[in-house]
């Protein structure tokens, strides 16, 4: 009798689990600038993060930006001081363009988070700005955020992961039960 009773709180549970939706819209990296290019000419394009909820602010990114490499040629990256300045030790900034298509972008504030939501005010946070050279005609249409799991994300006030890979708990939810289903037929057996 208790076990049918143990299996009927863990559903109900995992239930209630399953239908909790999202607090709120989650923030969003996208492209700015670009578009139609010629061959030879430089082509700039922004990366933005969009949709912060009040008293928000990016702290910290790690991303890679995907691209055509048989059309763009990376050349050079300047980061915004949306994070803080770099000159002035306020972040710290990198960027690796190593293999053709590929653009990997980092930057860790310094600054706390109290200023940081001050800074970013307003707005969309402007994290930098990609320049290439165009090998062909096209457009810049297919850039990505390419998400390789955990190790590429954007973060917030006190470390909070805003854009990247987060198990939900309805994930962990359905584990737990997945588990305790299978403790409960191994004991009946």
């Amino acid at each position: 009798m208790r076990l049918t009773t143990l299996a009927s709180a863990t559903a109900l549970l995992g239930g209630l689990m399953l239908t909790a939706g999202p607090a709120s819209a989650a923030a969003t990296i996208y492209f700015t600038g670009g578009g139609a290019f010629t061959a030879g000419s430089s082509v700039s394009v922004d990366v933005m993060v969009g949709n912060l909820p009040a008293g928000e602010a990016v702290t910290a990114f790690d991303i890679d930006v995907g691209y055509d490499g048989t059309m763009l040629s990376f050349f050079d990256v300047f980061f915004d001081v949306q994070l803080g300045d770099s000159l002035l030790g306020e972040a710290i900034e990198g960027a690796t363009g190593s293999s053709p298509g590929l653009v990997d972008l980092f930057s860790l504030s310094l600054l706390t988070d109290a200023e940081l939501v001050a800074l970013q005010a307003g707005g969309p946070v402007h994290l930098a700005s990609l320049q290439f050279t165009a090998l062909t005609d096209g457009d810049t249409s297919g850039m990505s955020f390419m998400n390789w799991g955990p190790f590429n994300d954007v973060k917030g006030v006190g470390n909070k992961i805003l854009i990247g890979q987060v198990p939900e708990p309805a994930s962990f939810g359905l584990a737990a039960l997945a588990l305790l289903g299978l403790g409960l037929t191994r004991r009946r057996a």
